[in-house]
This record gives C-alpha cells, sequence and structure tokens, in this order.
C-alpha cells in the first residue's frame, strides 16, 4: 500500500448492538488500515439500524467522501433490500470505490453491481475480522483481491476452519477450529465465465425486480446463512432452478454450510444437488471457503472465474 486505507463500516440492515470499544476493529487496524463508521451503524430503530433514509443517506455520503477507500459491511441481516429503489447508482458509478460484505448485503452488492456497472465484492464484513482469533486466510485474500487487485488469484482451501457459535463458548474468546476436508465436486468440468455472487435467498428475494441479475454464462458463487435447515435449503435451490436455466449458467460454486443448518449422514447435501442438479451439465463445487463459516476467500462480482475440476482449478480472475 502507498498510503494508508481508510475502510468506511457500515451497516444496511441489522446495526451493531453495543457501545464502542477501544478494540473497535483491532486486527484490521493492526493492518495499518483506519477504520470509520457509518453515522446509523449504532443507531437500532426497530429491527433495523436506522430508517431506510439514514442508512441509504450513510451510504451516499460513505462513496462519496474522499477520505474513505473502501466500504465494508459490518455483517447483514434481512432488509437491505428495502435500500435499493433510493440509491443514487450513477453515485456509485462516479466514485467506483471497493463494497464488500456478504450474506444480506449482497441485495446491495448486485444492484450497484448491475445498474452501477462497477465491480462489487462478496467476502469478509467487519464481523469476520471482529471476531476471536480471525483467520489470516481471509485477510490475505481480501488484500489480494480489493487492495493489491492482483489480476490472477488462485483460490487455495484453508487448512482449518470454523463455524461455532464462539460466544456460547465456554471460553468466548477461543475459536473451536476443524480440519477442512476441501472443496468436493458434484459434476465434472471446465468453465470461464463472469462471476455472480450472492447469498441464496437474498438473491431469490429479488427475483422479479430490476435489481435480478442476467445469470446467462455467469459462473455462480452461492453461499447461505445458519438460520437455514436442510429443507429450506433444498427450497431455495429448487426455486432457483425454476426461475432460471441452470445450464444457461457456466458453472456453480458454493460456499461451506455452518453445521446449524443440520446436513448429516442421515440428511446429506449431496442428496439436495442429486435432485436440483440432476440434469444440469455444467461443473459444480461444493464446500468451498466462503459464507457464514470462516475463513472466506473474497469474490468479484464483475470479475471471472475459471474452473478446472480435473486440475482441482479454482481461480479468479480479478
Amino acid at each position: 500500500m502507498d498510503k494508508t486505507l481508510t475502510i468506511g463500516i457500515f451497516a444496511t440492515s441489522s446495526p451493531l448492538g453495543r457501545d464502542k470499544k477501544e478494540n473497535d476493529f483491532s486486527y484490521l487496524k493492526s493492518k495499518g488500515l483506519k477504520i470509520t463508521e457509518s453515522v446509523s451503524l449504532r443507531k437500532r430503530t426497530y429491527h433495523s439500524a436506522g430508517s431506510v433514509e439514514e442508512r441509504v443517506n450513510d451510504l451516499h455520503a460513505m462513496v462519496s467522501d474522499p477520505n474513505i477507500d473502501i466500504l465494508m459491511a459490518y455483517w447483514g441481516g434481512a432488509n437491505t433490500n428495502q435500500l435499493l429503489p433510493y440509491l443514487n447508482y450513477e453515485l456509485f458509478k462516479k466514485y467506483a470505490k471497493p463494497i464488500i460484505g456478504f450474506s444480506d448485503t449482497s441485495a446491495l452488492l448486485l444492484a450497484v453491481n448491475k445498474l452501477s456497472q462497477i465491480k462489487t465484492y462478496m467476502g469478509p464484513a467487519g464481523i469476520t475480522f471482529d471476531k476471536p482469533e480471525p483467520f489470516g486466510y481471509s485477510y490475505d485474500y481480501f488484500k489480494k483481491t480489493v487492495i493489491d487487485h492482483e489480476p490472477e488469484i488462485i483460490i487455495e482451501d484453508s487448512s482449518q476452519y470454523a463455524d461455532d457459535l464462539y460466544f456460547l463458548n465456554p471460553d468466548p474468546t477461543k475459536r473451536v477450529k476443524k480440519e477442512n476436508p476441501g472443496r468436493k465436486i458434484f459434476k465434472q468440468g471446465k468453465a470461464k465465465g463472469q462471476i455472480l455472487a450472492s447469498n441464496l435467498q437474498t438473491l431469490l428475494v429479488l427475483a422479479g425486480t430490476r435489481y435480478f441479475p442476467d445469470m446467462k454464462k455467469k459462473v455462480l458463487f452461492i453461499e447461505e446463512d445458519e438460520s437455514t435447515d436442510t429443507q429450506m435449503v433444498h427450497r431455495f435451490f429448487t426455486h432457483l432452478s425454476q426461475i432460471t436455466d441452470l445450464n444457461s449458467l457456466k458453472g456453480i460454486c458454493i460456499g461451506r454450510f455452518m453445521s446449524q443448518t443440520g446436513f448429516s449422514e442421515k440428511d446429506p447435501e449431496e442428496e439436495v444437488y442429486k435432485d436440483v442438479f440432476k440434469d444440469v451439465n455444467i461443473p459444480i463445487i461444493y464446500n468451498l471457503d466462503f459464507g457464514h463459516t470462516d475463513p472466506l476467500f473474497t469474490i468479484p462480482l464483475g470479475g471471472e472465474a475459471e474452473i478446472d475440476t480435473s486440475k482441482n482449478l479454482l481461480k479468479i480472475l480479478n
């Protein structure tokens, strides 16, 4: 980095429900980054971080602020789609700042990517680095993709992952880490195409609106949260298959599910795919390092992905 970058932390749905602490965002600060917060980040209006107008104004202020370089969601929620009709997409296009997050923030990422015609990024959020013992893997891919703009990024599997509800652990300052079995291949093949990335149910919420993306010839990266059980995952994937021709995609990459979702030997993830993808003839990879588990790599919407399952290759062309 030639200069000290400033990250603007915002909330488009759920607020950060605690007072400021001296060690807030200490991991990101330890990397030489400055942090500034949106006005409504910690404000609660019923179940949201302020009113729709306040959240929209915060985004507009951050994207046009010359002192802010990157916009990062603190986390998701369920109501980001409220903001979409009121956003100034020309403003996002004019300043073309990286916007990054995951989960419900996908609604913002998809809308800005489509209507402002700029890259957005599905990847770590403020909460990713606010958890105990942050994974260096998450920061490394964030840095490669967003800060350093490396043109080609090979996605390797992490050696360990965590999906524990750490705040319920006997020692909430420690994560329960597991060995990562790595990516799994459901359908073999090669593909190269422009990237789309989203939380699954957030993508479905946009169906029938002008914010829903054109999915033809895209490589789709898709993830879902821990509140969604196995039958709802099946329902959501079935819905997706009924509103778009999955064979029109170039490939599908699925993020690792939280254990709380409930997939098991008696109710395996693969059975969902056998049903939904039985007539789909494109490469499909699952159990990848993105979504609601940690760590996660960063995915540029508007970049390209190259897949070759015979070589276990997943490459981001940034």
